[in-house]
């Protein structure tokens, strides 16, 4: 048998339980709180009422590109969900002569995502089309590399140049630089991903249309780009150079296989699926890595003229049927499941923003990507010593978590108060789509009373003041920010009442403060409970257990906090089951006024005197009624999923 923490069926009784409790109707039906029972002897199982996917989540969904450091952003929509950000860098931003570095543009870059809570995705580049060569002052000049390769397409009119990649001053450049990055940042928590770049225009490992085939703008067909031993040369470089953090190459290949990186593909949606033999799935097939999204993680970029319309419903991006009917893809749900991609740059979504539906679609699109991870069940037993915790995961993304961050289970009391926590490894890399896990952890209790605690589990971000992974479960931040509840300790075996599987009930389920509650425990097998609130000792009611049922009525202090409470059942210090109260600020009903009294007939009125008091209506649309009402809403929908 098991817990069923599902509340949904709960909201649609909140409005009538708060009338009924609230503004003491005549006749209202009778609500009662609903009950968490203990089954078993020392030990509760809780299924896990789960969510949609998380929007926000680290190290996937959608990218922005970073504003410059110091500088405000200029979003349309600064509140679009996100957990990382993008930047470009030129590698002469960094190596300001042979073997010497400045990594002040990297530090704040880094530094200025991470105040905001993000970690970084980036790329260095030698040639920008458009842009200033990267090419570092100590190779230029008379005695430099060589600078005939000009350009004017792509908008460059000759401002940048490509280098000659086998010229082994640029290999020296491009090795030692890289050499150098990856003894500075290699694990550093502030980076999420690091692409491969510097090879190629805008660094992205192409320098089409001059890659050895005659054309209009090659009409001597020249090949730009490194030699094979060259771009070994380089791969073995960067394999080097990064043991902690991902590096994502642009194309696949036999190189990029045997080293394990991972891949980005910069025209997502566009040339995606493999329909056409150039398109990315399609040489990831040819190359034999359609399987590498399962240890190595896929990025990529949002194809650029597709960001502003690829969400719209119907599809109005300009000439979507010539180019649906040319082989291109348009189609980003299938090139998401097809590809396995966890993040990609879409920096429209922050520029000009989406509105209405089209953002809502965008949201969803966002949390599709990588994982999507939730807990399922949570097994709790209390020996008497510790606290034992099974907890079951599934994934339900497109792709596992690819960083293996430590996790933690803890107790938390009624203060949400962490008392204890152990470390455990979640093996996240090793959770596939579809997959399952279980994750077993001990917390010592050694004497420590456990009525009123509960069990937590979260994984919090490596980077300091980063995003925790948070899990699709209605009850994830329910009692502590990052944390997923699992559960009540149960009462240990051999505790008496316990054994039987002890149930609490609550009427009313709402109250003011200095209200009354009629408590009824149930499959109780002790002589004799208490009655009290989570998380402190006081007794307020002590009652017999007479055929296994002990009923008391306790009084709500005024002083007690508003919100939800916890109220339990006790023999003794073990906790045996509890219940959920809500409880509001108490009411002052206003005094009557010609606009807001009723008249009641004086049938039963000495002398024919009428009574006059407050009306139902205005008493709800009192500021301080409407407030409370609006109160208990709150309270309960913060608790409740979402139908």
């Amino acid at each position: 048998m098991t817990v069923d923490r599902t509340t949904k069926h709960r909201a649609r009784k909140v409005g009538a339980v708060l009338l009924a409790t609230a503004l003491t109707i005549p006749g209202g039906a009778a609500a009662v709180a609903e009950t968490t029972p203990l089954v078993g002897a020392g030990t509760t199982t809780y299924q896990l009422a789960t969510t949609t996917a998380v929007a926000e989540n680290p190290l996937k969904g959608f990218l922005p590109f970073a504003p410059e450091p110091g500088q405000p952003s200029t979003f349309a929509d600064p509140e679009f969900p996100h957990s990382m950000e993008w930047f470009y860098l030129p590698v002469d931003s960094v190596v300001t002569g042979e073997d010497t570095y400045d990594w002040t543009a990297v530090e704040s870059r880094l530094d200025a995502n991470a105040e905001r809570g993000h970690q970084s995705v980036f790329r260095f580049y030698l040639d920008y089309p458009g842009q200033n060569s990267g090419i570092p002052d100590y190779l230029l000049g008379p005695d430099g590399i060589s600078q005939e390769r000009t350009y004017d397409f792509y908008d460059n009119d000759g401002r940048s140049f490509s280098p000659d990649y086998d010229d082994e001053r640029v290999v020296s450049l491009i090795v030692d630089f890289i050499t150098a990055l990856g003894e500075r940042y290699d694990g550093d928590p502030r980076i999420g991903f690091i692409t491969a770049g510097l090879i190629g225009f805008w660094g992205e490992d192409h320098t089409y249309p001059m890659e050895g085939v005659v054309s209009a703008e090659n009409p001597d067909g020249e090949d730009w780009m490194p030699s094979q031993v060259t771009r070994e040369t380089i791969w073995n470089a960067w394999d080097d150079a990064l043991d902690q953090t991902w590096l994502l190459a642009r194309y696949p290949s036999r190189s990029v296989k045997s080293h394990g990186f991972g891949l980005h593909d910069d025209s997502f949606a566009y040339a995606t699926l493999p329909t056409t033999d150039w398109h990315f799935l399609s040489k990831v097939i040819a190359e034999g890595m359609d399987g590498a999204w399962k240890h190595a993680p896929i990025g990529g970029e949002l194809y650029p003229p597709l960001q502003d319309c690829i969400f719209t419903d119907p599809l109005t991006c300009p000439g979507a049927a010539d180019e649906i009917a040319a082989g291109r893809d348009l189609n980003f749900e299938d090139s998401v499941t097809a590809s396995h991609i966890s993040w990609m740059m879409n920096h429209q979504a922050w520029a000009s923003g989406y509105t209405g539906q089209t953002r809502e679609r965008a949201t969803a699109a966002a949390a599709s990507l990588g994982y999507d991870l939730a807990a399922t069940e949570a097994t709790l037993t209390n020996t008497g010593s510790s606290v034992e915790v099974s907890l079951d995961l599934v994934n339900r993304g497109v792709a596992p978590f690819y960083y293996d961050w430590p996790a933690k289970m803890v107790l938390i009391d009624a203060e949400n108060t962490i008392l204890a926590e152990t470390s455990i490894a979640a093996h996240l890399p090793d959770l596939l789509p579809g997959g399952t896990s279980t994750l077993t952890a001990t917390l010592p209790t050694a004497t420590r009373d456990l009525a009123g605690i509960r069990v937590a589990f979260a994984m919090p971000n490596v980077m300091a003041g980063g995003l925790p992974l948070r899990f699709a479960n209605v009850t994830q931040d329910e009692d502590l920010e990052g944390y997923l509840t699992l559960g009540a300790v149960p009462a240990p075996p051999g505790s008496g009442a316990a054994t039987t599987g002890a149930t609490l009930e609550l009427d009313p389920p709402v109250v003011a403060q200095g209200a009354r509650v009629a408590t009824t425990a149930r499959h109780l097998t002790g002589d004799e409970v208490t009655f009290g609130l989570a998380g402190t000792s006081e007794t307020l009611a002590t009652a017999n257990v007479v055929n296994g049922v002990a009923r008391a009525t306790i009084v709500i202090a005024p002083d007690v906090p508003t919100g939800v409470q916890r109220v339990e059942v006790r023999d003794g210090g073990t906790m045996l089951a509890h219940a959920e109260l809500t409880v509001v600020a108490a009411i002052t009903p206003p005094a009557p006024t010609p606009d807001s009294a009723s008249t009641i007939p004086a049938a039963s009125g000495p002398g024919g005197l009428a009574k006059t008091g407050p009306s139902l209506i205005a008493l709800i649309l009192t500021a301080t009624g409407a407030a409370a009402l609006g109160t208990i809403m709150l309270l309960r929908q913060r608790r409740l999923p979402s139908s």
